[in-house]
């Protein structure tokens, strides 16, 4: 079988003569995206995720009966600055510039499962992200140096980095308690010129609290996973269909050319997938084959590492949430997961099931 720098090359090839003949079509997220991947939002007219910038305070219209929505003391209190002053600083490896589509592939996604869930309404998401992303910035760009991160630019792993971080922070804040029934000011079709208005919608959350971190990485990764699927299903880069139940060898196949889809889009500078332990019985079912994925100096090095230090529940944890996706239509259960960094490095370890 092919190596996966062979393997890389391929792709990369391939990615290059997409992206060359059609430009406006190849990753571009600018067009309504299939249902599958993310569903259209009732909220959409909002913001859009298509902007670097992600999102800006939201109209001053707060929710009646939602959680109370973060303030700017909040984001910025003791207990903040001194979670700052221990967190890991901001790596100054060499990054791979990311495709912009993917970047906002990855963004958007995690937006939208939270607008699909009904944990919180969106207009509260979008202020709270600013407070926190005002809050953090600074420190976080003071810590690389001046020139080292460019802001709004979702190519520059830097930036992605940290707007990755300050998106997931805001993600798991309106997560924690949520309520289960709030209301939502959602705008409305007005003729073009006249400002936009807004009308309180009620919203009810149908998913049980607890199960929100877990529905969310499914949506996430499912998402991810039908965009690749979508661009590169029927080329030579696809990842390869492995039906129901494959064995290890044919897993092992179709995560290696995930990671391979993910390195030619910038996440990450190299990347590798290998079994590090095979199933106790053998025979044609890979359940309880142990997987390694190794990712040098990826995109999410250092908010992995902050989230990470939060203990929280849901984190930036992209190629899992994606190879979780793939698995579960195989007919496997990924179990014990783990995400470990070290200086450069992400290295997830987990077994099926």
């Amino acid at each position: 079988s092919a190596s996966l720098p062979m393997m890389l090359r391929r792709t990369k090839l391939l990615l290059l003569a997409v992206l060359g003949a059609h430009q406006s079509h190849a990753l571009n997220l600018e067009r309504k995206p299939p249902s599958s991947l993310c569903k259209a939002s009732r909220r959409r007219a909002l913001t859009t995720i298509l902007s670097p910038i992600v999102a800006t305070a939201c109209s001053g219209i707060l929710p009646a009966d939602a959680a109370p929505p973060m303030s700017a003391g909040e984001a910025d209190n003791v207990g903040a600055r001194f979670e700052r002053s221990i967190r890991k600083k901001p790596p100054k490896v060499l990054r791979n510039k990311m495709v912009l589509e993917f970047a906002v592939l990855l963004m958007r996604c995690s937006y939208n499962a939270l607008d699909e869930l009904d944990a919180v309404a969106m207009d509260q998401f979008q202020r709270d992200f600013f407070l926190i992303r005002q809050a953090e910035y600074q420190p976080y760009v003071e810590t690389l140096g001046p020139g080292a991160v460019r802001q709004g630019e979702l190519t520059d792993p830097a930036y992605f980095d940290f707007i990755s971080f300050a998106q997931y922070a805001t993600i798991n804040r309106e997560i924690t308690n949520p309520e289960t029934v709030f209301e939502e000011q959602q705008p409305v079709e007005v003729p073009e010129g006249e400002p936009q208005k807004f009308v309180p919608i009620v919203i009810k959350r149908k998913v049980e609290s607890s199960l929100l971190p877990t529905k969310h990485g499914e949506i996430v990764g499912d998402g991810i996973l039908d965009r690749l699927n979508e661009i590169f299903g029927g080329t030579e880069a696809q990842i390869p269909t492995i039906g129901r139940s494959p064995d290890s060898g044919a897993v092992l196949k179709a995560l290696k050319q995930l990671c391979v889809l993910f390195l030619i889009n910038g996440f990450a500078f190299d990347g590798s997938a290998v079994i590090s332990k095979e199933a106790a019985t053998k025979g044609s079912s890979a359940a309880g084959t142990e997987f390694i994925i190794t990712f040098t100096a990826p995109c999410t090095l250092w908010s992995g590492k902050a989230l990470q230090l939060r203990k929280v529940k849901v984190t930036n944890d992209f190629f899992l949430k994606t190879a979780s996706a793939l698995l579960r239509r195989a007919g496997y259960v990924v179990s014990n997961p783990s995400v470990k960094y070290t200086s450069n490095q992400e290295i997830t370890t987990f077994t099926i099931v």
